[in-house]
């Protein structure tokens, strides 16, 4: 008779095949749910990552301001706060389910309520800054163009319109040479078109009160500088791209990690799926 009672409650003690079966299906469930909810945020992130990545390029390139571009990223970026929301639910309902079966290491995707949010807005405050730089970008890669315009000019016989070209090139000079940003090769570009610039302006006023050995010493002494400007214009362009890029490269950094993250999570999501479904 012990025997008997002993058989029927050892058995109702034991583990539930059925029970484990539907765990583990569960599991699957809700991996293909979460590794839909990341494909899904990952596809609203996209939009937003290239126009980022536009407008940063427009900083160093183009005759365009960048600062509606990246104000359309920001705008990309916040309409995907919701998918992220979806995300993380399907990601914490993918860890109950694997919890309960003890399959492999705990899984989350580690992106805090506002993250979104805080990096679309970081996005948005550097329209602005961006605008700025390539503004005065452009106006220091059209500075030499303006200087040989102004000697067109003067083989024109424009006397008037060479002078207004230098000092339109004065003008921009000055410009950037007050121009407070910490770029270690500007001044570098800076104090040579500073010399071309005060040739050109003698070369005018010289020829304008038809001082012509003034005119052509300095002719040779803008001859002269044409050795400087190839280095000069490397150092320019140095400058820009460093600082161009400084421009936006917190929210771009934060950008990229944050699509990592999505990216690492669903190779988690795709381990487990593996795991569990194997």
């Amino acid at each position: 008779m012990a025997t008997l009672v002993l058989v029927p409650a050892l058995g109702q003690g034991g583990p539930d095949p059925a029970l484990a079966i539907e765990s583990r299906r569960l599991v699957v469930e809700r991996a293909g749910d979460a590794d839909a909810a990341l494909a899904a945020l990952e596809t609203a992130l996209a939009p937003a990552l290239e126009a980022a990545r536009q407008g940063t390029a427009m900083v160093v390139t183009g005759g365009e301001p960048p600062g509606s571009q990246l104000q359309a990223a920001a705008t990309e970026l916040a309409s995907a706060e919701a998918a992220a929301v979806e995300a993380d639910a399907a990601v914490d309902a993918l860890e109950g389910a694997r919890s309960a079966v003890g399959s492999g290491s705990a899984i989350e995707l580690a992106v805090a309520p506002g993250d979104i949010g805080s990096i679309a807005a970081q996005l948005e405050g550097t329209a602005a800054v961006a605008d700025a730089f390539a503004g005065m970008r452009v106006r220091a890669e059209g500075l030499v163009a303006g200087l040989e315009r102004s000697f067109a000019a003067l083989d024109d016989g424009s006397l008037d319109e060479a002078r207004d070209l230098v000092a339109r090139a004065r003008a921009d000079h000055d410009a950037l040479a007050a121009w407070e940003v910490e770029l270690v090769t500007l001044p570098v570009w800076i104090e040579t078109t500073d010399a071309m610039i005060g040739a050109v302006e003698t070369i005018v006023e010289a020829t304008a009160s038809g001082d012509e050995d003034a005119a052509l010493e300095a002719a040779d002494a803008f001859a002269g500088l044409a050795e400087e400007a190839a280095p000069a214009d490397r150092a320019l362009r140095i400058a820009i791209s460093e600082g161009g890029s400084a421009v936006t490269a917190a929210p771009m950094s934060r950008l990229a990690d944050l699509l990592r993250e999505v990216a690492d999570t669903r190779l988690e999501v795709a381990s487990i799926l593996r795991t569990v479904a194997g």
